[in-house]
């Protein structure tokens, strides 16, 4: 800051008395003016007079604020000296900047080893059988993923599991808007269209699946089992006929056929066929199922009992079942 004069350090007494003898003398001139001069002539030195007299006003109000924002003398120097940044625990100078709000935060995009971890997690929910925990896994994937069809079509079918089919078929509708031509997702939305007993949808999503794939065997089946479950027995027998022919060893397609003959009160066959299907997959609760209501209606409560328990092993959760086997317990 540059050395005060003593002219400057009395600037405000100064500069009031330079003002009050220039007007002095303004005044004075125009009073001589008007005494010798002519009436007309007076008109111009007056009004020079007035407007010197309104900037040297002006001048000097403009100079008091603007004093008042300059340091006092005995003001410390560290108060207009900018404060160090401060230094971080690694030693490097931080910077001011403002922590990171949860708008910015939620801005920056998710790495892939996030996505990743969601997936693990579903993968995991769906293996202890928390299906419900599965859904909303995997919803916050597809929420989050830049490729949310991976999450297709296990997130409907988590919904399923828990009985939420109306949601199952919103996730699948926003799959299938993903990704139109995945066949595995146009048959696992026909199966949950077929299960909400929208059977016509669920026909075209399935014959769409056989106008790209003719021998897919999911959508086959399905169209035989969207037959049975309307009741048109026939058309589900040729149906399911025309798949064993090709695949005789296909337990989707058995099963179809077993409870076919069931409702047409062919027991016998009906019997054997399920027995063919449990020689070939003994895991398959439905199979033994069926078994044992054949062997009640036979009046073979033991083979009956022993058939509803190992269905009941496979699916604990079949209340039917559970309540056919008390039924018998209480009458030995």
């Amino acid at each position: 800051m540059p050395n005060q004069t003593p002219e400057d350090s009395g600037k405000p007494s100064s500069d009031e008395a330079r003002l009050l003898s220039d007007v002095r003398e303004l005044l004075g001139r125009a009073g001589r003016l008007v005494t010798q001069t002519s009436k007309m002539k007076i008109w111009v030195p007056i009004v020079c007079s007035i407007v010197l007299t309104c900037y040297y006003l002006y001048a000097f109000h403009q100079k008091t604020p603007s004093a008042a924002n300059l340091t006092m003398p005995g003001e410390p120097a560290a108060a207009v000296v900018a404060e160090p940044a401060p230094i971080s625990q690694t030693g490097a100078p931080t910077t001011g900047a403002q922590p990171m709000t949860q708008s910015s935060a939620a801005s920056e995009p998710e790495t892939e080893i996030g996505y990743a971890e969601i997936r693990k997690e579903a993968e995991q929910a769906h293996a202890s059988q928390q299906f419900a925990d599965e859904a909303k896994l995997w919803q916050q994937f597809m929420e989050r993923s830049p490729l949310p069809q991976e999450a297709c079509p296990a997130i409907g079918k988590a919904y399923e599991r828990i009985g939420d089919i109306d949601t199952s078929i919103r996730a699948y509708e926003r799959c299938v808007s993903i990704e139109p031509g995945n066949v595995d997702i146009l048959v696992a939305f026909a199966h949950a269209l077929q299960t909400n007993r929208d059977f016509d949808r669920a026909a075209s999503l399935y014959r769409r699946v056989l106008l790209k794939d003719p021998g897919n065997l999911d959508a086959r089946n399905g169209l035989a089992l969207n037959e049975l479950k309307q009741d048109h027995l026939r058309e589900a027998d040729q149906a399911v006929k025309s798949i064993l022919e090709k695949a005789p060893d296909n337990t989707d397609a058995l099963l179809i056929e077993g409870i076919v003959a069931w409702r047409q009160a062919r027991l016998p066959d009906a019997e054997k066929i399920f027995l063919k299907g449990t020689a070939l997959d003994d895991r398959r609760p439905d199979f033994h199922a069926f078994l044992g209501r054949i062997a009640e209606a036979e009046r073979r409560p033991q083979d009956a009992l022993r058939e509803y328990e190992k269905a009941l092993v496979l699916d604990p959760g079949d209340a039917d079942i559970a309540e056919r086997r008390s039924r018998l317990q209480e009458a030995r």
